[in-house]
């Protein structure tokens, strides 16, 4: 906000030396979008904020230079906003998360983007920054507002790194801070992150499913020492690993509690070690891993209980020494049948691995026969993953953003390639930055 501002100013005030040295500042920005990401990336709160000051830099720039440079800092915006909303809700994980996002138009940025998105006729509450979207002549690319809209063949797994938060700093670009596993049902996405380390801003699992009334669902889950309701944060101990519509978190059994958020017309079902949940299309089936039995709560603050008055927390705690979490396989009607049916289908088909769990490793196959083993990383909180029985080298997955199991990705980016392609609802766009 403030280098877009500054630019503008020293621009009408004919202060060239300034206006050169703040279009280095944001010609070095938008090369970080292009080649490393967003250091505050997908953020449910700022990343409205930072689109409208590219909008005013889109709009009054003299320099035709400076007026591309936000264009394409605009494009990429739109994509990175396109992969998190989804029906009026901003879908995780994401950097810099309040907690308060989890629900219909929570987000301030899915108010913003909703102007450009839709899908959901009414925003009770359309964001400030939306009059930028308004009185500005940008328009995102058309491919981007389908990728939004998910036009895209799914089932799909999306692979995302994002980098260190101060990625200026010397040093701070050689790799990536973050690895992101977003998963695209017919009816939902689910997406986690690992990292080396704890941080205390991130949000480390979402889940968003169809719900024809009010948008979406949500679920959400994190630990916490101390809680009412699931706050952000991605926490120490916590280690979290996905493999397509399967994910299993473990930590420490310290006594930290885990905190869980379902819709209220979504009761969780207790059916002997596991824990089933209903929503609109999408099946849950969680087991509990050392975990007491899940204890619904009432959120203590008034405000934020009327913000989620229509959700459940419910608070488990960890217990047993050695390990401890859940693991979760998601199932929708398309794939699994009716909710009966899954539940059936899991009793009888799934298996969840608990002989190493004491050493910290859990191994759950699906009933569709996919499989994921997580091991606790005792050397850092990177988890070490087995996916469908090939281990997984973080390493190796540099790219902004990638589906390499896919046959037509919709979505492709390099890591310090530049080159941004997405492919959705028939249209197709690219956009390209150079390595300088």
């Amino acid at each position: 906000m403030r280098e877009t501002s500054v630019y503008l100013m020293a621009e009408a005030t004919g202060n060239e030396a300034t206006r050169q040295l703040y279009k280095q500042k944001l010609q070095r920005y938008v090369w970080a979008l292009y080649h490393i990401g967003m250091g505050e990336w997908d953020s449910e709160t700022y990343h409205g904020h930072t689109f409208a000051p590219y909008l005013n830099l889109y709009d009054f720039a003299q320099d035709p230079q400076i007026k591309q440079l936000a264009q394409a800092a605009l494009d990429w915006l739109s994509v990175a906003a396109a992969v998190k909303y989804y029906r009026g809700g901003w879908a995780g994980p994401v950097k810099r998360d309040y907690g308060r996002a989890n629900v219909i138009f929570g987000s301030p940025a899915a108010r913003t983007f909703w102007l450009y998105f839709g899908e959901i006729s009414s925003n009770p509450d359309p964001s400030t920054d939306s009059l930028y979207l308004m009185t500005s002549s940008y328009r995102p690319p058309l491919a981007a507002l389908f990728l939004a809209r998910k036009q895209f063949p799914r089932p799909l797994e999306l692979h995302a790194s994002k980098p260190l938060y101060q990625n200026w700093l010397p040093g701070n670009d050689r790799q990536p801070g973050y690895w992101e596993t977003t998963f695209f049902g017919e009816t939902y996405q689910m997406g986690s992150i690992a990292a080396t380390f704890a941080d205390g801003d991130v949000a480390p699992f979402k889940l968003l499913a169809y719900n024809s009334r009010r948008g979406v669902d949500y679920l959400v889950a994190n630990s916490r020492k101390r809680a009412s309701w699931v706050q952000s944060g991605k926490n120490p101990g916590d280690q979290v690993g996905q493999f397509r519509n399967l994910l299993i978190w473990l930590r420490p059994a310290d006594g930290t509690p885990f905190f869980f958020q379902l819709p209220k017309q979504a009761p969780l079902e207790k059916d002997g070690n596991i824990w089933f949940a209903r929503l609109e299309r999408t099946w849950l089936a969680l087991y509990p891993l050392n975990l007491s039995e899940p204890e619904p709560l009432a959120i203590a603050d008034q405000k934020l209980a009327a913000h989620y008055r229509q959700e459940q927390t419910y608070r488990a705690v960890t217990q047993g020494g050695g390990y401890a979490g859940f693991a979760l396989e998601v199932g929708e009607a398309g794939i699994d049948g009716d909710y009966e049916r899954f539940k059936a289908s899991v009793r009888q088909k799934s298996h969840l691995d608990l002989s190493q769990l004491a050493q910290g490793s859990v191994r759950l196959q699906g009933n569709q026969g996919a499989s994921l083993q997580l091991r606790h990383n005792p050397k850092n909180l990177l988890p070490i993953l087995v996916r469908n029985g090939q281990p997984w080298d973080w390493s190796k997955q540099l790219a902004l953003y990638a589906s390499p199991a896919a046959t037509a990705p919709p979505l492709s980016l390099g890591w310090k390639q530049g080159a941004l392609t997405v492919k959705a609802g028939g249209r197709r766009f690219q956009s390209r930055y150079p390595n300088k």
